[in-house]
């Protein structure tokens, strides 16, 4: 059985109706409305839950934060260059490098030696010595105390040789010094002749 042409076009127009209405109702439904709704519907539900007799809020108890009252915190400045090398080697124990250390070099005692005087005999010097109760004559190549050798006896200094350790050793002392004879003056009495004067 054909329709007629004007039904055909009622029905037409009936379901492109049907269709733009249900297109409109899916796409009145807002996403974010529906997701404010369902928090409203779980809020509402757990309200009674929290706000039952003999129990606390914790919004209450939660105190305000100001942040405008926080402080400004200055910059902190670089703790050393970012880009100088470094090693990952653990640090040296400060002891090994001590017991690494060569020890020290040993060092002679000072002389025990007091200067007392000095003789020239021709081109020889001989210095003379005390140390504590004992005297000594000391010339060149000589060995004091079976520990010291003369090495060398000079106008103000003796230089000695510590025979165990073989350093050498300066005793200081002062040198003669010869005085001239002061000139003698000249008469300058009443009887005494002056240069200037003319022989009359």
């Amino acid at each position: 059985m054909a329709i007629p042409a004007k039904q055909r076009w009622i029905i037409y127009c009936v379901a492109l109706a049907l269709t733009l209405m249900a297109v409109r109702w899916a796409g009145g439904q807002d996403p974010a409305d529906s997701r404010v709704a369902g928090a409203d519907k779980a809020s509402e539900v757990a309200r009674p839950a929290r706000d039952a007799p003999g129990s606390t809020s914790t919004t209450e108890q939660v105190p305000e934060l100001r942040l405008d009252r926080l402080g400004t915190r200055a910059p902190a400045a670089p703790a050393g260059d970012p880009f100088q090398a470094r090693s990952w080697a653990p640090a040296p124990d400060p002891e090994a490098v001590q017991r690494r250390l060569p020890p020290p070099r040993p060092q002679a005692p000072p002389l025990p030696f007091a200067y007392m005087g000095k003789m020239v005999d021709g081109n020889t010097i001989v210095v003379f010595l005390a140390n504590e109760d004992r005297n000594y004559i000391a010339r060149v190549g000589e060995t004091l105390d079976g520990t010291y050798r003369v090495e060398r006896i000079a106008d103000n200094e003796l230089v000695v040789t510590y025979l165990p350790l073989k350093i050498k050793q300066t005793l200081p002392f002062g040198g003669d010094t010869g005085t001239a004879p002061a000139p003698v003056p000249k008469p300058q009495g009443r009887g005494a002749r002056r240069d200037d004067e003319d022989d009359d």
